[in-house]
């Protein structure tokens, strides 16, 4: 069943926001008709009870799927990532029919999920199909997720009064995004491996994509929410506070700003050093464990990988002015701000472009999901 009869609709609930995209076929391409963004609450939702969190979610996708450029049925959403309930491998296999790999999958889950197969819900796809030592081999995909993730997740959605027809996960999202974007490059721009980073309140999400294949995901407990925690302690703030503090005046100081402030201070650099000193140590664990996260990426795949090319950074947090450039110095690799709507058109008749030009970067997931069709 193809999906795109009708508008679709990609519904990305984060831990601070849920977002939303509409999204159309057209003989040109894609067209958004519709983007919204609610935020779920003003305090930390990781402090709330959980039947207090669970309303809040369900009101927010309410809201958001009841605005006027939200109407519609075909729903594709993600998990509701905690920690630890969703599991993302690729694993290389010899090459075999599709029924042999799934009479395989009970043995591979048994070897890399490291939980029993009755308390998840899983899949896996064939992402592509290599040589190696001149034997034919394919790189497996599996997804897993806990049961009660998957659960809490569907019952967000049932109480909002929304069924979706289908759930994905969202670093392949992120790479949805990336890969309907990259085809306006030409072959000569196009770059063989990018890494594709959304830094969200929560976590933040790395994806390797070589070719635009996904390769390698991994997700680091460590993103805007420690930031903002870091302010809070320095400046003696409530979380709303700090949260503000840091959307409006956090700044990372690269080399060259921090040899000029040495010379030339006013009132407000003294706070934009403080904020930046107290954000230092979280932002040296986050580069830490992205660089971590590369080298295992190109260990484990010397035959197939080459180095990372070029970093796209997404989610709230990569709107903290430098982190770019931060991750530049630290990295020695080009960054760039992760602009998802470069190859679709934009229907602005129906939503605020101004605020969707501020926001874009929190809406590349939602954009992923969008474009996923059914049953793929």
């Amino acid at each position: 069943m193809e999906i795109f009869s009708e508008n679709v609709i990609g519904l990305d609930i984060g831990s601070s926001s849920v977002k939303a995209v509409k999204l159309k076929k057209t003989n040109e391409g894609y067209e958004i008709t519709g983007a919204e963004i609610v935020s779920v609450l003003s305090n930390s939702i990781e402090n709330v009870s959980p039947d207090l969190r669970h309303s809040l979610y369900v009101d927010a996708v309410k809201k958001i799927l009841r605005a006027k450029n939200m109407t519609g049925k075909k729903i594709v959403t993600s998990v509701l990532s905690a920690e630890n309930s969703t599991i993302i491998r690729y694993v290389g296999l010899p090459y075999m029919t599709e029924d042999e790999l799934k009479n395989q999958m009970p043995h591979q889950l048994e070897q890399y999920v490291p939980i029993a197969q009755d308390q998840i819900a899983y899949d896996y796809k064939v992402v592509t199909e290599y040589a190696e030592d001149s034997q034919k081999k394919m790189l497996v995909l599996i997804v897993a997720v806990k049961n009660d993730s998957m659960n809490q997740h569907m019952s967000i959605l049932k109480d909002a009064g929304f069924s979706p027809q289908a759930i994905d996960v969202d670093p392949l999202a992120l790479c949805n995004a990336y890969t309907l974007n990259a085809e306006e490059e030409t072959s000569e721009l196009r770059l063989n491996t990018v890494a594709l980073i959304n830094i969200g309140a929560k976590s933040t999400i790395l994806q390797i994509v070589e070719k635009n294949v996904p390769r390698f995901t991994k997700d680091i407990s460590l993103a805007g929410n420690n930031f903002t925690k870091d302010i809070m302690r320095e400046f003696q703030l409530d979380f709303p506070q700090a949260e503000e503090l840091k959307k409006q005046q956090a700044r990372i100081l690269v080399e060259s700003e921090e040899t000029l402030l040495d010379t030339v201070r006013d009132a407000n650099d003294e706070k934009v050093i403080r904020i930046n000193d107290a954000m230092k140590s979280s932002l040296n664990k986050l580069f830490q464990e992205i660089r971590r996260g590369f080298e295992y990426y190109e260990n484990n795949n010397k035959k197939q990988a080459g180095s990372v090319q070029k970093i796209l950074l997404s989610g709230g947090s990569s709107r903290i002015q430098n982190i770019d450039k931060f991750l530049a110095e630290k990295l020695s690799i080009p960054v760039e701000i992760n602009y998802p709507f470069k190859n679709v058109n934009i229907d602005s008749k129906n939503f605020d472009l101004d605020n969707l030009r501020l926001n874009a970067v929190q809406f590349n997931i939602a954009l992923g999901l969008a474009i996923r069709k059914v049953g793929v």
